[in-house]
């Protein structure tokens, strides 16, 4: 979607009105803002008021129009939602885009705020203050699912959800509301809800449309509890890189592709999309989609092996495709036949499950897997931290999976490499 403004009469000598032209899906559209601005104080290349002396309310101005923006854009993605991804005709669109900005006239609720800012995630218009690009669209869905909530939170309890109503009182409703039935959230998606909330009221108190700090009390709280995930070690690895798969050239590619994902660090995101220009001089040059900051990692001798073999790359897979056939790979893996408890918290209630290791295997597992490896292996921490992303060694300590006892013996290794005995 392109939307852009242009003065009615852009010759006059006196204010004009201003009205957005919007271009979408070969369909265009003419909808009048409500603004009006001497054409003197108008510049059409930068497509907002001129910042001049003679027209001190430019940046009000401006702010006004990126408005418009984005309740353009937030109506056109809220029709598609809703239908479909259907794209609208230009006489169904314009009365709700018209409607909406009357609407957008009056007061900025919390709900307006957050629909808004939803909006300007899917459509581009928000950065990631940390890796400094667009918001990705699997953010911008989580928040979309935190408003959804909301929405019929507000509906269920009979709430007035509103800046000011936005409390500990509210907190703790909400974090009922979520973990009761039939919502029945974990404790760690709660969690990522509220996060979700925080991060809106951050940015709505930055620009001054919010001015309750309750959300910065410490008692406001993300939830948090430690995820039971799996790993892989060296020995599991070993039989994994051991089986026959030679009459198999599906798992066989499943293997390879998770093997590379185990002595990479990657992410499935990138080491699924990994080309061959993305390896050259014996490392992998690549820059991660999610944090969009560059990664060099060299290539193991495993990981080197697997492209002499394909002569390039195993063929990628899609990431649900790829976890369901990890199970069936696993299954093949005697060492894998072990069970595994697996404890969460849902609905306020910890319930604990118990499975065979190989129906635990996902594509993270085999990030998790070279960052508790390698940790093992005495790679320092902070290595590994460049590569897996985390950006302290508090946060990576409870990525990594190592028992009390694997910390003793990992001691007393380097203890023995320094000519030094446990008594």
């Amino acid at each position: 979607m392109r939307i852009k403004f242009y003065l009615k009469r852009p010759k006059s000598k006196t204010e004009t009105a201003l009205y957005a032209l919007v271009n979408y899906n070969g369909n265009t559209l003419k909808v009048y803002t409500g603004e009006a601005i001497l054409p003197k104080h108008w510049n059409q290349d930068t497509n907002s008021a001129r910042n001049t002396p003679k027209f001190p309310e430019h940046p009000e101005f401006n702010e006004r129009l990126n408005h418009i923006r984005s309740t353009i854009s937030r109506v056109f993605m809220d029709y598609k939602n809703r239908n479909d991804h259907a794209t609208p005709a230009p006489a169904i669109l314009k009365p709700l885009i018209e409607g909406a900005m009357k609407k957008g006239s009056e007061r900025t609720t919390f709900i307006s705020y957050f629909e808004d800012f939803v909006s300007r995630s899917f459509t581009g218009q928000r950065i990631d203050p940390k890796s400094k690009m667009p918001i990705r669209h699997g953010v911008a869905k989580g928040y979309q699912t935190t408003l959804n909530h909301l929405k019929t939170f507000a509906k269920v309890w009979k709430r007035k959800l509103d800046f000011e109503t936005i409390d500990l009182e509210f907190h703790k409703d909400f974090t009922n509301y979520l973990t009761a039935a039939p919502v029945l959230l974990s404790a760690n998606t709660v969690g990522s809800n509220i996060q979700r909330i925080k991060a809106v009221l951050a940015e709505a108190t930055e620009k001054g449309v919010n001015s309750n700090r309750a959300y910065k009390s410490k008692y406001f709280v993300k939830q948090e509890e430690a995820v039971d995930t799996i790993y892989l070690d060296e020995g599991e690895l070993k039989e994994m890189r051991a089986l026959d798969l030679s009459k198999n050239p599906r798992l066989e590619n499943v293997r390879n592709q998770f093997l590379i994902g185990c002595y990479t660090g990657l992410r499935f995101s990138d080491f699924s999309i990994l080309k061959p220009e993305n390896i050259k001089d014996g490392f992998i040059r690549i820059t991660q989609t999610k944090t969009g900051k560059p990664v060099i990692i060299p290539v193991h001798s495993i990981v080197k092996g697997i492209l002499q073999k394909y002569n390039g790359l195993p063929r990628s897979i899609s990431n649900v495709k790829l976890n369901a056939y990890l199970k069936e790979l696993g299954q093949l893996m005697p060492s894998l036949k072990k069970t595994e408890t697996k404890t969460t918290t849902k609905g306020g209630v910890k319930v604990a499950k118990t499975l065979e290791k190989w129906e635990l295997l996902t594509t993270h597992t085999a990030r998790r897997s070279f960052a508790t490896n390698e940790y093992k292996a005495g790679t320092p921490s902070i290595t590994i931290m460049a590569i897996t992303g985390h950006k302290t060694e508090k946060s990576f300590l409870k990525y990594i999976r190592v028992t009390t006892d694997e910390h003793a013996r990992i001691l007393q290794s380097s203890w023995t490499k320094r000519g030094m005995k446990a008594v």
